[in-house]
């Protein structure tokens, strides 16, 4: 074998340890994406459940937030404060879900359901009320798919669109 047969072969060698490295990076990659989704879908699931875990386990917040959502009672002035702030926290949560969807750190089946719960709470007069006030708290992005899903049909069985990039 020559030296320049002998080069060759070390090229094509050479190619075929590169082709490998690729097919080992691209699976990893898939793994840690895999990973970073799981994570960002806990963490945002593991939030909405210790939120309405605080309510649940306080009458006075349990009052508070059902009579806020009916809109039917007067709430005094400090009630409606804390009822606010509970809409804000919890919107909050579903505003990082709806980024979070759309970076593509979070499944677009998992934005699905969390915009269900959204469209559920919008769907209550109280809150109708209190988004005409607050609204200009969130971001435009997430502003047009909360609006999108407080007009959508609340039928059984209705999807949700899912988070695009953009």
């Amino acid at each position: 074998m020559t030296l320049g047969e002998l080069g060759d072969l070390g090229d094509f060698l050479g190619g075929i340890g590169v082709v490998i490295t690729l097919a080992y990076l691209a699976i990893q990659i898939r793994k840690n994406t895999q990973s970073v989704r799981a994570a960002a879908l806990d963490s945002i699931s593991t939030s909405i459940s210790e939120f309405m875990d605080r309510i649940a386990q306080d009458p006075d917040l349990t009052r508070l937030w059902f009579d806020g959502l009916s809109g039917e009672v007067d709430l005094s002035k400090t009630d409606y404060r804390r009822f606010t702030l509970l809409l804000i926290s919890l919107v909050r949560r579903w505003e990082n879900a709806f980024h979070q969807g759309r970076a593509g750190t979070l499944e677009s089946a998992a934005w699905v359901g969390m915009r269900e719960g959204l469209a559920t709470v919008f769907s209550s007069p109280g809150a109708r009320a209190w988004w005409t006030d607050a609204r200009q708290l969130f971001s435009p992005a997430f502003v047009a798919v909360a609006e999108q899903a407080m007009n959508d049909d609340r039928r059984p069985g209705t999807r949700a669109p899912e988070p695009r990039g953009g």
